[in-house]
């Protein structure tokens, strides 16, 4: 039964991470039409310090309230408090964002234009860090439906509400931070309502939860930690590179349009995929944190072994596919050649970038959180400072070099540290020779094929 269930549910979330990554991309081309490159690269900038607040507000909580549900210690109580305190830490970082939202256009992003979206974003983290909360309890009961209900209604609500306002505003990029909002508050109220919905249903206990606090400190703050100074010095790198590019001569448009494609269109593509391995991250969690509770170490190395094999293979595969395709995909969606040639450039490391996101989950359910903290600060601090000597000097190929080693650098920790705590042997055999072969004959089959086509069209 409990097989059943994991199967269902990551049917649920793979469908809907798919489906949603999907929308998410075609949504990217429709906005770049609207804005341009140069516009794009301006609303990446916007978004990188808005996801600064979100990570300030929501690290951690959710991840707390999935281990204590899974460890059958949450009452309603707990999980009351632990979204009050969500929604306390988001009204702070609200205001911050708000009522700073000029100096960092000026000072940190570099344009005054960007201060408006920055205060209509605002009131999203307050959404965002609730929702945020009580999804981890869905979670933990292995409940799927409600966050997979809850992600569609924000994405179709941000993309009619935009489409609508685009129609009726000037300033386009307003325009797709309200829509933006909308989104994030339709999927509150949603989230809200479902929470109070279940926790009568399942009877979740009324009474006083102890050591609140105490669970929070242990589990959120390194996370919160490992999270926020990786997304500050994030930040720094997202800001850093247009600057970069432009002091490597790309001009002020040239810079932030170069910026645009990598992030805006280059990546959303490359993470496509992994949407088939969200399900995966997402539901190991529980799993790992219930094994643990109950010591059964022969479960949690099955789980491990299980996700690096499939993670790799897939992953490989997906590599051959865009090594093929790129250009094509990169024509089709965004109309651009520039696409398609940075992504097949990129596609290399996908193995590594997806295995890492795999790795850092289940650490996470193993309580191994401390150690991806030292990790992620570490390697964001490299890829800050490699960016500011080398973008200048050599521009987008050295911000593509930064980002292979910054993986290879990160995913080697990572993998080393759980192979470690789990006891579990590489099979280089199953892993990594048995994937890099049907890849490779993938590849050619893939390539036969494409010179078929061209040939008989």
């Amino acid at each position: 039964m409990k097989k059943r269930v994991f199967y269902v549910n990551a049917i649920i979330l793979t469908s809907s991470a798919v489906i949603l990554r999907l929308v998410n991309i075609w949504f990217c081309s429709f906005i770049c039409s609207k804005i341009g490159a140069s516009g794009m690269g301006l609303y990446q900038l916007i978004l990188s310090v808005f996801i600064l607040g979100i990570t300030l507000c929501c690290s951690g909580i959710s991840l707390t309230v999935t281990r204590l549900v899974s460890e059958k210690r949450a009452t309603r109580d707990t999980i009351r408090r632990c979204a009050l305190f969500a929604a306390c830490l988001s009204l702070a970082a609200a205001s911050l964002l708000f009522f700073s939202s000029d100096f960092v256009a000026v000072n940190f992003i570099g344009n005054p234009s960007a201060a408006v979206p920055l205060k209509l974003l605002s009131p999203s983290l307050i959404f965002i860090a609730v929702s945020s909360c009580l999804k981890g309890y869905f979670i933990a009961i292995r409940n799927t439906v409600v966050g997979v209900t809850s992600d569609i209604i924000e994405q179709f609500v941000t993309i009619g509400s935009s489409i609508f306002l685009l129609n009726r505003m000037k300033n386009s990029l307003n325009a797709l931070i309200i829509g933006s909002t909308i989104g994030d508050f339709a999927s509150f109220v949603y989230i809200v309502l479902m929470y109070l919905i279940f926790v009568n249903i399942r009877k979740l206990s009324k009474e006083k939860g102890g050591g609140v606090i105490k669970s929070i400190l242990h589990i959120a703050v390194p996370i919160f930690s490992s999270s926020f100074f990786r997304s500050l010095l994030s930040s720094v790198e997202n800001v850093l590179i247009p600057r970069g590019l432009k002091q490597y001569g790309a001009g002020d448009d040239g810079a932030l349009a170069q910026y645009g494609v990598m992030q805006g269109m280059v990546m959303p593509i490359l993470f496509f995929p992994s949407s088939f391995l969200t399900a995966l991250s997402v539901l190991l969690i529980p799993e790992m944190a219930q094994a643990k509770a109950e010591n059964n170490q022969s479960s949690i190395q099955r789980y491990v072994e299980k996700a690096f094999r499939y993670t790799l293979i897939f992953s490989f595969l997906i590599t051959s596919v865009l090594i093929v395709f790129a250009d094509n995909i990169g024509v089709a969606i965004y109309k651009s050649h520039d696409v398609g040639n940075i992504l097949k450039i990129m596609a290399p490391i996908i193995p590594l970038m997806y295995l890492d996101h795999v790795v850092d989950s289940i650490l996470k359910g193993l309580d191994q959180q401390l150690y991806s903290l030292k990790y992620n600060f570490s390697d964001s601090i490299m890829r800050v400072v490699l960016i500011a000597v080398f973008v200048p000097k050599y521009g987008i190929k050295a911000f593509i070099a930064i980002i292979f080693m910054s993986e290879i650098y990160n995913a080697s920790l990572s993998i080393n540290r759980l192979l470690k705590v789990t006891k579990l042997k590489v099979d280089i055999v199953g892993w990594i020779i048995a994937p890099s072969v049907c890849a490779a004959l993938l590849y050619y089959v893939l390539l036969l094929f494409q010179k078929l086509y061209c040939f008989i069209v």
